[in-house]
Order: C-alpha cells, then sequence, then structure tokens
C-alpha cells in the first residue's frame, strides 16, 4: 500500500496560485497539489531562494495557505501523511512562482442548460453507477477547483473531475438514483466564497416505451381507455396542416396564417376539450378541467382517468392553483357513474 501512494505522489506536481476575493481587501495566497487516495493527511515545507525552511507543517487538505508570504520564487515540496502522521515519500523540492487567480465565474445559457436523460438501471446489476459527462465553462478554473452538483440537500456523486484548462472543467457524475427536476451547480477555489449557479443542470425523465395500444372496435369513445383514446388520436392526426398538431377531425379549415376549429359535434367538442387537456399549456390544462368535470353523464373516461393519474403522480410538480383545480375536478368525476 505505502509503494502504490509512492508511486501516485511522485507523478502530481504542485499548482501554486494567488487568489483574490471580491468580498475581502486582501489577497490569499495558497499552494495546492492533486490529492493521494488513502492519505491521512499531508506535511508541507516551503524554503527561501536562500535554501531556509521557513514553513513545515501537517495539514488535512491538498493545499496550504501561504499568507504570510510575498509574491516571489520558492521552493516547495509535500508528502502524504500514512496513518501514524508520518510522511510516506517526499516530493521533490519544485521552484514556486505564486501567480494571480481571480474568482471563478461559470458561463450559463437561459436557453440551452445541459440536460441529462435519466436512464433505468439494469434490474440485473445491483449498486451499478449511471456516468453521465458534463462540461462547464467558464473562467479562472484551477486545477484544485470544487464542483458541486446538487438538488435541495441531494447531491450528485461526482466520480471524475478532470481539469482541461482556466475556462474548462470537465465532471462524470452518477445519476444512478437521481431524481428529475432542476440542479444548481456550486464552484469554488479555495479560500473563496462559493459561486452558485442556479438551475445549471436538467435532468429529465426518460420516458417509458411507447405500447401499441388498438384502438378498439364497436365501442364508443368516450369509453375508450386514456391509452386506447390515444391511439385514435394518433390515427387521426391532421394531415396536410403543418401549422397545427390539433387532432384531424377538430380541424375545420387550414389557411395560410390561421386555422379554424370543428366543433360542430359533441365528439369533436369532447375531442378539442381533450386535446388541450393534455397540453403543456397550463391555461390549456385549465380549460380541460373545467370542461370535463361537468361532463357527468356520460363521464368522459379518457379525461378522468388522464387527471387522475396526473394528481396521483405528478402532484409535486403542480403549483397550489392547478392543484386545486384539479383536486375540484376529480372529486367531482369520482362521484359520477360511468
Amino acid at each position: 500500500m505505502i509503494k502504490s501512494s509512492q508511486a501516485k505522489f511522485l507523478l502530481f506536481p504542485l499548482f501554486i496560485f494567488i487568489s483574490y476575493s471580491l468580498f475581502a481587501s486582501e489577497l490569499y495566497k495558497f499552494v495546492a497539489w492533486k490529492p493521494i487516495e488513502d492519505a491521512s493527511g499531508y506535511q508541507i515545507q516551503i524554503k527561501d531562494k536562500q535554501g531556509k525552511i521557513i514553513i513545515d507543517k501537517k495539514i488535512e487538505k491538498n493545499y496550504f495557505s501561504v499568507q504570510d508570504l510575498a509574491v516571489g520564487d520558492y521552493f516547495v515540496r509535500s508528502a502524504p501523511l500514512n496513518l501514524f502522521k508520518k510522511p510516506v515519500v517526499w516530493s521533490e523540492w519544485k521552484e514556486m512562482e505564486i501567480l494571480i487567480s481571480e474568482i471563478p465565474t461559470v458561463e450559463k445559457k437561459e436557453n440551452d442548460k445541459p440536460a441529462i436523460s435519466l436512464k433505468k438501471p439494469e434490474p440485473s446489476v445491483e449498486n451499478k453507477s449511471t456516468v453521465s459527462e458534463l462540461e462547464i465553462e467558464g473562467d479562472n478554473f484551477l486545477d484544485v477547483t470544487e464542483v458541486e452538483i446538487k438538488q435541495q440537500e441531494t447531491k450528485l456523486p461526482i466520480l471524475e473531475k478532470q481539469f482541461k484548462n482556466e475556462r474548462r472543467i470537465d465532471v462524470k457524475v452518477d445519476t444512478a438514483k437521481a431524481s428529475p427536476g432542476d440542479y444548481d451547480l456550486t464552484i469554488v477555489n479555495p479560500f473563496q466564497k462559493p459561486q452558485v449557479v442556479s438551475k445549471f443542470l436538467k435532468i429529465e425523465e426518460t420516458p417509458p416505451a411507447k405500447t401499441v395500444v388498438e384502438v378498439p372496435k364497436g365501442k364508443q369513445l368516450h369509453q375508450f381507455t386514456y391509452e386506447e383514446y390515444m391511439s385514435y388520436l394518433e390515427e387521426n392526426k391532421v394531415k396536410d396542416c403543418d401549422m397545427t398538431k390539433i387532432p384531424g377531425p377538430t380541424l375545420g379549415g387550414c389557411y395560410k396564417s390561421y386555422v379554424t376549429i370543428n366543433q360542430s359535434t359533441k365528439e369533436t367538442r369532447d375531442m378539442y376539450a381533450f386535446f388541450r387537456l393534455i397540453s403543456e399549456n397550463q391555461n390549456d390544462r385549465f380549460f380541460g378541467y373545467s370542461y370535463f368535470e361537468t361532463k357527468c353523464k356520460p363521464v368522459f373516461l379518457p379525461a378522468k382517468q388522464r387527471m387522475t393519474d396526473l394528481l396521483n403522480k405528478k402532484r409535486s410538480s403542480l403549483d397550489s392553483e392547478e392543484t386545486a383545480k384539479l383536486e375540484k375536478a376529480v372529486k367531482k368525476l369520482a362521484t359520477c357513474s360511468e
């Protein structure tokens, strides 16, 4: 185990920085190096150009503040500590030049945030990681810049971090147990205030593979299940009118800059209301809730199933106004006979 630690340690050079904080009027100076796996700490020694050792300390982190040192040239070496807090092997003395580094910044494109689609874990493999790669772009990144990605108090495990240059860091995260939603990015340099980028990452739930459901024959539309009705709408999509996606039977006319809606029958009125019920637009869904909660004799079963499922499975993603409207509609439909 000691030989392994020695070999790895000797491969890692030291990196020296000055960090300027926007929240204080002083310069923060630190020396940093790659962390060593299983190290119980580190010992650092720094000597001046005359060869005099001016710092000799045992520390826990893989960086050390040298606040009292002036800008200039020094020599530094460090060693990982074993369980008895003894140095395992010293690095070679390295010439140290203190450089200037500003607070890190992250580029964020409002309409182009990174997105990850969740994959279902293989049922035969337990505790398997799902590795997703992210590229973080910005400025003033360091090799020792820390990265954290979390949703409220839940952090995504960082499996690997690669410092590419001062403008880019790549990370690999484990999303095997991640929940869908937005995640914040926290990025920090040693002795700096953490910089938080809200909603930096979006994790999306991969929709299940669609099961082909046959459209039943000899059954009234209001008696269809939700899946059967969706298959019916798929079979009856609008043709030759690229400007709309409404169901074909509800299209009255397709013109150069607008369409008209056919609501001449109860079936087309129900169909158009259902199309709005399953919309991504909240106002359209509100219309659908109000429309179908009045359809009690007979109940429009596809809409009832859709609203009940939405309330049971997606309640947490709805705001209070929509939850109240949906609860009211579902409660009323529950009293109806189908």
